[in-house]
């Protein structure tokens, strides 16, 4: 028999969970949305109850050939070295279990940071280019992903599936100037 740990939460958390498990049930149910829209907005509730941080630290099955290449591609190329790796460093914190979506925005990863939004743009930029993070555009907004290649939440069968889909990991000519 093995033994099971659970973390303890104070009751108005453990309400407030449950209520939030009940909508996200209901919300599947609606057609009309997406899954990754059902994701935000239950991580948006979470956050906004400091739900998140209690939830406890998720597992990130991370490919060290990946990461090592990415770390070494950011120290030796990018613009901003040093505030480049720690965010990519911070990202893994941020990362949504079942989607693979970069939770917080740009501005949310600045103040985190304490540096220039732009700056945050700008990298995210590099890691898009080596394809370490998926950019999808959504009208004027941008959602960024962990590509599955380099470090992903899912699951055996659905990881082979986003992984096949995801691009590989690639060197590119240029960077720092």
């Amino acid at each position: 028999m093995s033994a099971q740990i659970k973390r303890l939460q104070p009751k108005d958390k453990q309400r407030i969970r449950k209520k939030l498990e009940q909508l996200q049930l209901l919300l599947t149910d609606c057609p009309e949305l997406e899954e990754k829209e059902i994701s935000s907005l239950v991580w948006k509730i979470k956050k906004k109850n400091n739900l998140h941080e209690i939830e406890g630290k998720t597992f990130i099955m991370l490919f060290p050939e990946q990461n090592d290449f990415v770390v070494d591609w950011l120290a030796s190329n990018s613009k901003r070295p040093l505030n480049a790796v720690k965010l990519w460093s911070k990202l893994f914190k941020y990362v949504h279990h079942e989607t693979g979506q970069i939770m917080l925005s740009r501005q949310e990863l600045a103040k985190e940071l304490n540096i220039h939004t732009q700056s945050i743009t700008n990298i995210m930029s590099e890691l898009e280019s080596i394809r370490a993070i998926i950019k999808e555009k959504e009208g004027r907004g941008v959602t960024y992903y962990l590509n599955p290649n380099v470090g992903t939440h899912l699951p055996q069968p659905h990881r082979k599936e986003a992984q096949a889909k995801a691009p590989p990991l690639e060197v590119i000519n240029g960077g720092k100037e």
